[in-house]
């Protein structure tokens, strides 16, 4: 055995009674120890934790930034069919008194700022900022309405989003006419080096040729 695992294995000091005892059936090396862990997180159940999303704490309304990182407590508190949803607990930088509670939340693919954080909005309806909504000019489904962090769909025959609809679907066929337009200039390119190169190969071939008989 040449891989690094059999080097730490033999490297690794094993008490006799750990064998004589007949206690390497059932149990690790670490376990027959009472050795409760190489890292925090094994011993405490703490990681290190980083804030996905600026925030407020409630109580002495530091601002924390995005970013921030803490030694928390990871916990398993639920689940979310297969996926396991974790709590982490940490406590405020500031006032050193409020406990921040941040979990996953595998359904929306984000995390949820339980208690003790408010979570900085950053976002807006549009219906009640009174607004035209979000412009999509990539897709061409033309505006859109946006609420709770989500791109609602907009509704069709509307003159505005049929105006969009046609210049972006113009927009996209000049793209792909630009598109095969460069294509067929490459290919054309690499066709005249290919006969270039053929052409310079044949002299030389014909030049060797008139060399050996020469010889």
């Amino acid at each position: 055995m040449s891989s690094l695992a059999a080097t730490q294995a033999d490297g690794m000091y094993i008490p006799p009674s750990y064998l004589e005892s007949g206690a390497y059936k059932k149990k690790s090396l670490n376990q027959y120890a009472g050795s409760k862990g190489h890292n925090q997180y094994l011993q405490r159940s703490v990681c290190r934790f980083e804030l996905p999303f600026d925030g407020f704490c409630t109580k002495c309304d530091a601002i924390v930034g995005k970013g921030t990182r803490f030694n928390a407590h990871k916990a398993h508190v639920d689940d979310y069919f297969t996926t396991k949803i974790y709590e982490f607990t940490t406590r405020c930088r500031a006032c050193g008194d409020c406990e921040f509670k941040m979990r996953t939340n595998p359904k929306e693919r984000t995390f949820d700022y339980v208690s003790g954080i408010r979570k900085k909005v950053e976002e807006f309806d549009t219906a009640e900022a009174g607004t035209g909504g979000v412009i999509d000019t990539e897709i061409g489904n033309g505006i859109l309405e946006y609420k709770n962090g989500r791109v609602l769909d907009a509704p069709d025959g509307t003159a505005l989003n049929l105006l969009e609809k046609s210049a972006a679907g113009h927009r996209k066929a000049q793209t792909e006419h630009e598109h095969m337009t460069s294509l067929i200039e490459l290919n054309a390119k690499m066709g005249e080096d290919a006969d270039a190169n053929a052409s310079i190969r044949a002299a030389f071939r014909k030049d060797r040729k008139a060399k050996r008989r020469r010889l």
